[in-house]
């Protein structure tokens, strides 16, 4: 008994399995069906759509919402247009993006791209292709930022690098504490950076030269030492020839014969400024003179100096031309009377050493005129055989005296 029960369960198992398979072909294979021609046929797509959003509830409402064939159509004509108009490189960058994400719409966009222009489709393509051969998207553009980064960076330390001396310590001054522009120095060329750092604060320069490699600290250093060595070499030329006489000076700094016009900025520049004067006014070529108070006055701004040279220089030789043609007025005056007149008059302006005029050169430097300064320059410049008239005339320590001090070389001491 209990094994007939048990072989007929068996069957019935058995019958209810075949009948659930069949159940679930029957209903399975026309679903599968129904779903292949719903993904292949537009147009029973369609119909299908219409019909669900006929269908109360959540389920009508989102076929309702659902694009349409055309709508569909529609945006991806829009799409195609946009992109086709857009930069070719921006244009295969969102069309790289579409095309992992949705392939199909890819290619519908591509299509219609095509269908309006196929060279710059093409050309976008192409991009595309470039860019899916590419290594990973991040190391790619960490690459590209890198490479625009040095590329920014040795354009800054080129624009540094032409620009002039004062232009770079003044922008130095400002940026000396910015690690970015530290970077900057540390790739300028060891001449023009030891100029600059010539010029700039000692405590700025110390702090700039400590950022640096010792090779490259030790090779600047140097620069800075050979341009202090050169302008005290300057300077002490300058101290030689502010008691040379007129003509000897002129000879040897009064044309860029012997010296550059930087070097001669920083000889004039620590003479005296009636020496300055004296020199300038006696050459005739304004434009080394021009020249020179522009290479003045740059030494000056480098320095941060608070005086006005080349002003003073200017006024100086003002005055220096005003006296001389007075002089010159003088001595075609006097080589007009007697010799024994001019004596006389010699006599007792030569006695006389008190200042009758002066002229503030500078804050520091007066220029004083006394009779006997006056008449020596009168008599320097009269005609020989007139000043020997003129001295038989005198008394001959008097005589004697003039003799002397007109040959005397003249200077500023």
């Amino acid at each position: 008994m209990e094994i007939a029960n048990t072989e007929k369960n068996k069957k019935d198992n058995k019958l209810s399995k075949i009948v659930i398979i069949l159940l679930i072909s029957l209903i399975a294979i026309p679903l599968a069906i129904v779903g292949l021609i719903y993904n292949t046929n537009k147009n029973f797509k369609n119909d299908v759509n219409n019909l669900l959003s006929k269908m109360p509830g959540s389920v009508g409402e989102h076929f309702r919402n659902y694009p349409t064939e055309v709508e569909k159509s529609e945006k991806v004509d829009y799409l195609s247009s946009y992109f086709i108009n857009l930069d070719p490189n921006t244009a295969a960058d969102k069309m790289y993006i579409i095309k992992k994400d949705d392939e199909k719409l890819y290619i519908d966009i591509l299509r219609g791209m095509n269908s309006i222009s196929i060279p710059k489709t093409e050309e976008i393509v192409l991009k595309i292709r470039n860019m899916e051969l590419r290594k990973d998207l991040l190391f790619s553009l960490y690459d590209d930022a890198q490479k625009e980064e040095k590329e920014r960076f040795l354009s800054e330390v080129s624009r540094f690098e032409k620009q002039d001396i004062m232009t770079s310590l003044l922008e130095t001054e400002k940026r000396f504490s910015d690690r970015e522009f530290l970077k900057i120095l540390a790739e300028i060329k060891t001449d023009k950076l030891g100029e600059v750092l010539y010029y700039i604060d000692s405590d700025i320069r110390n702090y700039i030269l400590d950022t640096f490699k010792e090779d490259k600290k030790m090779l600047v250093e140097a620069i800075i030492y050979e341009k202090t060595n050169e302008v005290n070499t300057l300077i002490d030329i300058a101290k030689v020839y502010e008691t040379k006489p007129t003509d000897v000076a002129i000879d040897a700094i009064g044309n860029t014969n012997n010296y550059s016009l930087y070097k001669l900025g920083i000889i004039y520049k620590n003479l005296s400024v009636l020496k300055s004067a004296e020199l300038l006014s006696n050459i005739k070529d304004e434009k080394f003179i021009e020249d020179l108070f522009a290479s003045i006055m740059r030494e000056e701004k480098l320095t941060n100096s608070d005086t006005n040279i080349t002003g003073d220089i200017s006024k100086a030789m003002e005055f220096l031309n005003e006296y001389g043609n007075k002089v010159k007025d003088l001595v075609a005056i006097y080589e007009k009377m007697s010799p024994d007149k001019v004596a006389k008059i010699v006599e007792q302006m030569i006695k006389n050493n008190d200042t009758i005029t002066s002229f503030e050169l500078s804050s520091e430097e007066v220029y004083e005129l006394s009779d006997s300064i006056i008449i020596i320059d009168v008599l320097s410049q009269m005609k020989n055989q007139t000043l020997s008239k003129v001295l038989d005339f005198m008394e001959p320590d008097k005589a004697s005296q003039i003799t002397r001090l007109l040959a005397k070389p003249k200077n500023n001491n």
